[in-house]
């Protein structure tokens, strides 16, 4: 073979070679424009991009800073290739927002940042290390610098004209990306902003800097708030004299606080605002911000008084004929008017049943009535929760027997005593007690539970009846609804304002009530009681 030959074979083998090279290259490339072009977030760009350098620049450490204007903040994301020590990895990201911000003439201060870290450090004791070989790429979006790629390696690496170019084709790839994806953001924004607007709801929301960043006319109606200005000091300080909670407290804090309150307005007319309130977080349960949404539910509230004040008006009118009825019934059946036949006798002790039944709908409108106009009177005293619930469950045991059901407890021995009312505590056990004989068929068993849990005593009433669907659990406790359960249409349905009144009960005194339930599988019913007297 000769000279001439040779080198021809080694310079078709270097070309060769190259030509790979270029077509992985390109291949990386093509992958690098397909994925970013169907992103929505700018997480997810530079994330793409980041690992995709890797295949074709050697580097050990890659940086990329992007500051999102629609956003309003700045996203650092590091990716270590291999094992680097801290100090070199501060000294490059300080390198990089320095050059940002000389770019931008804004200052985008370190601790604001939000960072994505990727990789693993060095350990201590390894050699010094130093940045020897780097170069950085701006990103640009209509001639403003909004970001920065950076690759830098602490060995001698030399980053050829081909690398840079492939670089800056790649950054000029993320910056297309980026300005494709802050126009959707924008458009979304507007279009957000138009909905929220538009809303009959009012909605106000804050960010974590304490800035309102939505106020919308429904919110300056409800409140009466009309200033031009919306200064975010002034605003709290209307919310602090209106009796609104503070939201960027919540938010400094990491608390947020109770979700939803009603709030009476005097001016410029008196109204009651309904507001609910919830703390925005990211992923990372990193508080973002607050968001409230308000309503004028006066009218609400006035058609409720004026309905809670016709039930209570009628029950009280009705017991008074009742109470004469079943006088008289009473007299009939002990033979003080004469003796009776046995039909005679059969007819008036169902009228007396009815009666009774009567009495007890009655009671239950006027202890919702009470309850939902905040006029329920407590009789609070010392008390022995077990005791109380053993009584309870011995005036039921019969009940139980009849329907062929076992009907057990179980309380931890040695609890302590709460402040409680015992009438209204028994009537709470009775009626989740008597709900679960309702739906638990013969054979079936009932177990009530009583135990200390933290700064609470919990009574649990388990039973292994038909169940509750999921879909119910989060109703049961309305006024007047009824559960439709498979298997169940046998058993006796109650008035539907039983558990409603337990659950005003257990409020009443500080606690919570709740329902656990499998359909097929019984179904569990809690409540719980503070140890130690809450102030309500």
């Amino acid at each position: 073979m000769t000279v001439e030959t040779e080198k021809l074979k080694e310079e078709n083998q270097c070309l060769s070679q190259e030509l790979k090279q270029r077509l992985f290259e390109l291949s990386v490339l093509y992958d690098i424009s397909n994925s970013i072009s169907y992103t929505l977030n700018y997480d997810d760009i530079l994330r793409f991009i980041m690992d995709s350098l890797y295949k074709i620049i050697d580097y050990d450490l890659c940086i990329s800073l992007i500051v999102s204007e629609e956003e309003k903040k700045a996203k650092m994301a590091v990716r270590i290739a291999h094992p680097l020590k801290t100090e070199v990895i501060d000294s490059a990201k300080r390198k990089v927002l320095s050059a940002l911000n000389n770019l931008r003439g804004e200052a985008v201060a370190e601790e604001e940042l939000a960072m994505d870290f990727k990789g693993e450090l060095a350990e201590a004791g390894s050699p010094l290390q130093s940045i020897i070989s780097s170069f950085d790429v701006p990103l640009f979006l209509r001639d403003k610098a909004v970001g920065i790629l950076s690759v830098s390696s602490v060995k001698n690496v030399f980053y050829s004209d081909d690398d840079i170019k492939l670089f800056y084709t790649i950054a000029s790839q993320a910056s297309s990306a980026i300005e494709r994806l802050q126009s959707v953001l924008a458009a979304e924004k507007s279009k957000m902003k138009i909905m929220v607007e538009r809303m009959s709801e009012g909605v106000i929301m804050f960010d974590e800097k304490n800035q309102v960043v939505i106020f919308n006319a429904a919110a300056r109606d409800i409140l009466g708030y009309y200033h031009q200005e919306l200064d975010a000091a002034a605003l709290l300080k209307f919310f602090h004299e209106s009796g609104l909670s503070n939201p960027p407290d919540a938010v400094k804090k990491k608390v947020c606080f109770p979700p939803i309150k009603e709030i009476y307005m005097e001016k410029p007319s008196a109204r009651i605002i309904h507001v609910e309130t919830n703390c925005i977080q990211d992923e990372t349960e990193k508080p973002l911000g607050v968001v409230m949404v308000l309503r004028n539910v006066t009218k609400e509230r006035e058609i409720e008084r004026m309905k809670n004040d016709f039930v209570s008006l009628v029950s009280h009118e009705l017991r008074t004929p009742l109470a004469a009825m079943k006088g008289a019934a009473e007299n009939l059946l002990e033979g003080i008017t004469g003796s009776l036949n046995q039909s005679q006798n059969e007819c008036l002790l169902l009228i007396e049943r009815n009666i009774d039944r009567l009495n007890r709908l009655i009671s239950e409108l006027l202890d919702i009535s009470r309850i939902e106009a905040g006029r329920i009177q407590l009789n609070k005293q010392q008390l022995d929760i077990a005791a109380l619930a053993s009584d309870a469950i011995g005036f039921l045991q019969k009940i139980a027997e009849e329907k062929g059901i076992k009907l057990s407890s179980s309380f931890t021995a040695g609890l302590p005593r709460i402040q409680a009312d015992a009438d209204r505590i028994t009537q709470v056990i009775t009626n989740l007690v008597g709900n679960a004989l309702k739906f638990t068929l013969s054979g079936g068993s009932i177990n009530v539970n009583i135990f200390r849990e933290g700064d609470f005593i919990q009574t649990d009433v388990i039973d292994t009846g038909s169940g509750i669907p999921t879909a119910d659990l989060e109703k049961i406790f309305d006024k007047f609804y009824q559960v439709s359960r498979p298997g169940a249409k046998a058993l006796v349905k109650g008035t539907g304002l039983g558990l409603s009144i337990s659950k005003g009960i257990v409020e009443k005194h500080g606690g919570k009530i709740w329902a656990e339930s499998e359909l097929g599988k019984g179904s569990k019913l809690s409540f719980t009681l503070p140890i130690k007297e809450v102030a309500l």
